[in-house]
């Protein structure tokens, strides 16, 4: 029979690959540095691999590590889901949940009255931030349910909605294939800085970075006022002044889709409801948007 794997050694594991190294996980973990390290020692012994090599640079995943690490948030979901499964509590107490940055204010307007209605007893805790750093915390149980950017990497999630995605340049801005062009980017590890980042290089477009920034509301402010043109979603543009960039070398319209995922840190039985009031949220959050442009 082979060994059973320790879940809580598993955890360990998860949380040092993501913060980086040894001291950091200890803060996360509530453990010492040492014990930190024995646990990983554990593991390593147990498994029979070495699962990283450390260095005065860091920490790196050898090949076992990179495929322990394939299997943890599968693990580690099925873990909380079975435990919420064999709760009877009712929901209340806190729920942590995750929104990104760029639509958090106008979402959060429609989300927290449905929210507390829905669930009186409830105590909402919502972390705002890029849509991959709320995936990993939700995959680690720090999150019970987060808004992410569908990514074709990651399993079939469930639909919360789609809007179109637009490369946008203000009407005072001449933008042509022959002139440098000026871009604002996002500066954060994402979906959409990855997608711009993309259709530059593959469209072979001489181009400046004017702007970086962590906030898509400072990218359209730069294109609004025809210092650059960005990639932005069709939600953030309410100028007539701003328009679709017109180039055969990028893309035209595109979706950009926004799911639901949950930790498994819930019972079953609240995921429908929760989610129809994330859906109700996200129906009333784009029908005000639309009247905003129109």
């Amino acid at each position: 029979m082979k060994p059973l794997l320790d879940l809580d050694l598993l955890n360990t594991f998860a949380v040092v690959v993501e913060v980086g190294g040894f001291k950091e996980a200890s803060s996360r973990l509530y453990r010492s540095q040492a014990a930190v390290s024995m646990q990983i020692k554990r593991l390593e012994e147990h498994l029979g691999h070495r699962l990283l090599e450390r260095s005065n640079q860091g920490i790196r995943l050898t090949e076992p590590g990179k495929t322990l690490l394939g299997y943890i948030d599968r693990l580690l979901r099925l873990n909380n889901e079975t435990l919420s499964a064999l709760s009877l509590e009712p929901l209340r107490g806190q729920v942590h949940f995750g929104i990104p940055t760029d639509y958090a204010q106008t979402f959060l307007q429609q989300f927290l009255p449905r929210i507390r209605d829905a669930f009186p007893e409830l105590v909402p805790r919502v972390t705002c931030g890029r849509s991959r750093r709320l995936r990993e915390m939700a995959n680690t149980g720090e999150l019970d349910v987060a808004i992410v950017t569908s990514e074709p990497q990651f399993e079939p999630e469930q639909r919360l909605w789609s809007e179109a995605l637009c490369w946008y340049a203000s009407s005072s801005l001449s933008v042509t294939g022959e002139d440098t062009l000026p871009v604002a980017l996002l500066e954060s590890d994402c979906a959409l800085r990855d997608m711009a980042a993309t259709d530059l290089k593959q469209a072979s477009l001489n181009y400046e970075a004017v702007l970086t920034s962590t906030d898509v509301d400072n990218l359209y402010a730069a294109v609004e006022s025809g210092m650059a043109m960005a990639l932005l979603p069709e939600s953030s543009v309410i100028s007539p002044k701003v328009r679709p960039v017109r180039l055969n070398q990028l893309p035209g319209q595109r979706q950009l889709t926004m799911n639901i995922i949950t930790a498994g840190t819930l019972s079953s039985s609240f995921n429908e409801p929760l989610h129809e009031c994330l859906l109700a949220a996200a129906r009333a959050t784009h029908e005000r948007a639309a009247g905003r442009s129109g």
